[in-house]
């Protein structure tokens, strides 16, 4: 017994096949969004672009918001150092991940650095607590009871002090909760509801004791979340 099988279209070459010539004419651009469209939804939730252009007004071209919004998803890809954002955001999809077309040139380190200046002199406790508790209310998180604590954060190198315009709070030695007493550090101070969701912050001199810092927080968070 044997079966004959037509091998005929085996050993033919392929014929055209009109898909390929087609997808071969486009012009495809890719472009990465990676999780940070997860991060955006979350900052829209929030209103950020709008609350921080509203809390922060300038003249420039690139609002503030949209800076912050920027910073935000350049630190959650795992980036610590706040700087080189033009190459963070080359060939990425800037109108998806920031609401509008920005060029990543606008993320340059003196725009950059003018707007984290703004940022400070309108008071960045302010901006955050008022985000925080945008989140607070926008997810029903509980304020019944609070929670208040420290880290220490250390550093390294030397620091100069410009003395007539004194840093807000002084990099020095103090007890390390990292158990680091040879690193002079900063503390962050935080206040925190619900599931050590935070709704204040500060840093302070880093030979501050939690004690020190309990005892005026209470009376400068008010004027902070008005």
């Amino acid at each position: 017994m044997h079966a004959d099988t037509d091998n005929t279209n085996l050993n033919q070459p392929p014929g055209p096949r009109p898909w390929m010539d087609s997808a071969e004419s486009l012009d495809i651009d890719a472009e990465r969004v990676d999780h940070l469209l997860i991060v955006k939804a979350f900052a829209d939730d929030l209103d950020l672009v709008e609350t921080v252009n509203r809390l922060v007004p300038t003249q420039m071209g690139v609002k503030p918001g949209i800076i912050v919004l920027g910073l935000v998803l350049d630190t959650l890809t795992g980036r610590s150092p706040l700087y080189r954002l033009v190459d963070f955001f080359e060939g990425r999809d800037t109108e998806l991940l920031l609401g509008e077309r920005v060029a990543a040139n606008a993320f340059n380190d003196d725009t950059v650095g003018r707007i984290l200046d703004l940022l400070f002199e309108t008071g960045t406790q302010r901006i955050f607590s008022e985000l925080a508790m945008k989140a607070v209310r926008k997810h029903e998180i509980s304020t019944r009871a609070v929670h208040f604590d420290t880290t220490s954060v250390n550093v390294f190198g030397d620091y100069r002090v410009d003395e007539a315009n004194p840093p807000p709070f002084e990099i020095t030695e103090g007890y390390s909760k990292d158990h680091r007493p040879d690193l002079k550090q900063f503390l962050i101070s935080t206040l925190c509801v619900g599931d050590k969701v935070p709704i204040f912050g500060k840093n302070e001199d880093g030979n501050r004791s939690d004690k020190q810092i309990n005892n005026t927080i209470l009376t400068q968070i008010s004027a902070h979340m008005a």
